[in-house]
Formats: C-alpha cells, sequence, structure tokens
C-alpha cells in the first residue's frame, strides 16, 4: 500500500469516529456533512431507500426522536478499501437508546459505506445498514452479536 493510498484510509477512518462521536451527539449537521447531496441509502429502518441528503436528514431525525436520552453507535471490525478517487468501508455496527419508556434498545447491524472523493473531500455516495433476519419466521434476528456462530 503507497503512502497516499494508507493517507486516505486513516482520513476515512478518522471521519468513522467522527461519525460515532456525531451521532452520539445527535448532532445532524456533522452527520450529514459525510454525505454526497446525491447520497442513495438503504438503512436497516424505515423506507426501502432514501435518496439525497434531505430525505437522509429527515430519517436521521426521525430516529434521534425514537431515541429518548443519550445512543449511541459504534463501529467495530471496520475494514476500509481505497482505490484512486473511489473507497468502500465495511462494519458491523452496534446501535441503539432507551426509548420512551427508558428501557435500552440496541442490536447489531451490517453497514457499508462507500466513498468518493469530491472537490478534495471523502463524501458518502452509498450506504447500506441492515439486520439479519430468519428465513422461516421472517423475524428480524436483534439477538445475535459478532461472537456468535451462525448454525449452517
Amino acid at each position: 500500500m503507497n503512502s497516499e493510498t494508507r493517507q486516505d484510509e486513516l482520513a476515512i477512518r478518522q471521519l468513522h469516529e467522527t461519525f460515532e462521536q456525531a451521532t452520539a451527539a445527535k448532532d445532524l449537521d456533522r452527520i450529514m456533512a459525510q454525505y454526497a447531496d446525491d447520497v442513495v441509502a438503504f438503512d436497516a429502518v424505515g423506507a426501502l431507500q432514501f435518496k439525497g441528503v434531505p430525505e437522509y436528514r429527515a430519517h436521521w431525525q426521525r430516529c434521534f426522536e425514537f431515541c429518548q436520552g443519550e445512543g449511541f453507535f459504534e463501529t467495530h471490525e471496520l475494514h476500509v478499501d481505497v482505490s484512486g478517487d473511489m473507497a468502500c468501508s465495511r462494519m458491523l455496527t452496534h446501535c441503539g437508546g432507551p426509548n420512551a419508556e427508558g428501557e435500552m434498545q440496541a442490536a447489531w447491524m451490517r453497514g457499508t459505506r462507500v466513498w468518493a472523493r469530491r472537490d478534495g473531500e471523502w463524501k458518502v455516495i452509498h450506504e447500506h445498514f441492515s439486520m439479519p433476519f430468519d428465513m422461516q419466521t421472517g423475524q428480524v434476528c436483534m439477538d445475535q452479536a459478532p461472537s456468535q456462530q451462525q448454525a449452517g
């Protein structure tokens, strides 16, 4: 890996850290600053897809309104690949927060972010978060964690 590629990888890792801090602070401006205007996002909750910053910002706002009090959005097992002006990061994410009754609701998700360098800055052009589900019941598997092995 050349030094420029390594520098880009470190920059994207720093953007992930900034994202975690911004979500913990419910700072929509800092969160949305990472997205390209034409971002397309597939989130684990809500609509099938979100097109553009205004739609995705409204979704994030609804998520924050659902979580009463301080929430968290932790990135684990982050892997970043950079090739020129494009990059991809994938991770496991543990996120949650208290509901209206004060009960902590949290789950693990899988995440992928596709980055493009635009005007010298890395911006997310596509984001995808999902949760596994049981094919027999159709229920989301909320109790899975990285250390668990899935049955064949």
